[in-house]
Parts: C-alpha cells; sequence; structure tokens
C-alpha cells in the first residue's frame, strides 16, 4: 500500500462515459497540437535538424529506458524501493530512468528528443510485456510522459542545459517534475478508468502525483550535471561544450582589457 488508507479514504473518482471520452479526445488535441508546437517552433528556430547520431543515440537510450524500466527496475529494484516508507510513491525506482532520459536528452537537444525517447521506451513494453501488442488506445500516455519536457525546451529555446550546473540543476528539476506530471494524473484520473476499468479516490490521485512530481523532480535535478558531463565527452563540439566555452571567454575581469599576446 502506497499512503495509509485514512489518507486516500472517500469515493473512488470515475467520470461519467460522455465525460470519460470527451476527457480523453481532449488529451488526443492536447498531444497532436503539442506535438505539432514543438515541431514548428523547433523548425522556426533552426533546432529541429536531426543527425545519425541524433538517431542512433534515440534508439540506444529507449532501449536502455526499457530494459531498465521493465526488466531491472521491476524485477529487481522496485521489490526493494517497497520496502522503504512512501519510496514507491516518490518514485525512488525511477532514479536510474530519470539518469538516462536526462543523458539522452543532453546528448541529443532537439525538439521532440523526449517524447521520442520515452514513446521508444513506451512501444517496446506493450510489444515486450503489453500481452497484447501494440494499443494505440493509450499512446497518449506514453506521449504524455516527454511532451511537457519537449514544449519546455522549445520554449526556452537553446538554453536548457546550456548554463553552469546550478541552472543545469533547476532544468533537470522542472523536467523531471513535467515527465511525472501531467502523465501520473492522466493515467489515474481518465486512462486508467476509461480504458482499463481502474479506478481511485481523488486523495489517491492528488498524492500519487505530487509524490512522484517531487520524485522525479529531484532525481532528475540530480542527474541533469551528470548527464551534461556525459554529453561533453561524448561529443566535445556539441551546443553545451560551446556554450561552456564562450562563457569562459566571457569572463573577463573589471577594468581588464584582454589582448592576445599580451603580458
Amino acid at each position: 500500500m502506497l499512503f495509509p488508507s485514512s489518507w486516500t479514504a472517500g469515493a473512488p473518482f470515475q467520470l461519467s462515459p460522455a465525460g470519460n471520452l470527451i476527457a480523453y479526445i481532449v488529451l488526443w488535441v492536447v498531444a497532436i497540437g503539442g506535438l505539432a508546437f514543438i515541431w514548428w517552433r523547433g523548425r522556426n528556430s533552426g533546432l529541429s535538424r536531426w543527425t545519425t547520431q541524433d538517431i542512433l543515440i534515440l534508439a540506444i537510450i529507449g532501449v536502455l529506458l526499457e530494459v531498465y524500466d521493465n526488466l531491472i527496475g521491476d524485477q529487481f529494484i522496485t521489490p526493494i524501493i517497497n520496502l522503504i516508507p512512501y519510496g514507491h510513491a516518490l518514485a525512488l525506482n525511477d532514479l536510474p530512468y530519470m539518469f538516462l532520459l536526462m543523458t539522452g536528452f543532453a546528448l541529443i537537444r532537439k525538439p521532440g528528443a523526449a517524447t521520442a525517447m520515452v514513446f521508444v521506451n513506451f512501444i517496446l513494453m506493450q510489444l515486450l510485456y503489453g500481452g497484447t501488442g501494440i494499443n494505440v488506445m493509450m499512446w497518449v500516455y506514453g506521449i504524455s510522459q516527454g511532451l511537457f519536457i519537449d514544449l519546455y525546451f522549445v520554449l526556452r529555446g537553446n538554453r536548457v542545459f546550456a548554463y553552469g550546473t546550478k541552472t543545469a540543476v533547476i532544468d533537470g528539476l522542472i523536467m523531471g517534475a513535467l515527465r511525472a506530471i501531467p502523465a501520473v494524473t492522466i493515467q489515474a484520473a481518465i486512462l486508467g478508468p476509461y480504458l482499463e476499468g481502474s479506478t481511485h479516490t481523488l486523495a489517491y490521485i492528488a498524492l500519487y502525483s505530487v509524490f512522484n512530481m517531487v520524485g522525479n523532480g529531484v532525481e532528475a535535478g540530480i542527474s541533469a550535471p551528470f548527464a551534461i558531463r556525459i554529453a561533453r565527452s561524448v561529443s566535445p563540439g556539441s551546443g553545451l561544450q560551446q556554450q561552456e566555452d564562450q562563457d569562459e571567454e566571457d569572463i573577463v575581469p573589471t577594468g581588464t582589457i584582454a589582448h592576445e599576446g599580451a603580458i
């Protein structure tokens, strides 16, 4: 049990059939509209040109996310985390997952990267562990786990992960929280009751959403500086390294004029 029963008391939350259908359609409209906006904003800002290396990294990280998420994590890590009070509610088992996701994002840094990596993981999960193969009805859940990270990226431009460790931690905190919210809430309040017949109380949905948001946010914040270091090592010519070099060039003591070859 994730929470004491007294914390989650109440009647199960479930919309009417018509309400669930409308909410489900709205989710797809938001998902498609969000992806279209990411593509449009990325194209106009010149950030959307994917290289062969980006695609290879996407495939590798997507597979690694799946290997951890549904094999190593579920089979070995989650049973241990369940022994820690509120450990599963805080998604402590997601720390390696968030590290991989932040590393992949730091390596690619293109609009749609987060959505694509999470979606590859989601499709592999459906194929390998879903039991019924591809279920398009649930795709909106997979998309929602990365969509808002990419929206944050395109709205901030090329500044994400581009300035110092402190800013990277803040970027990680925000992106981790956006990975959890609204995906967890959507699953528990709309998709679960509508597609799977599973219901929870409003108190449970709220607590689970907040705990996941905090857990994923902190995990991504911790992972971000390490992800940037890996990205700089793997791709020294990346925008991350260039920005770091530019920052160093801009630091000139007050009242000092820098001249090449000056003594």
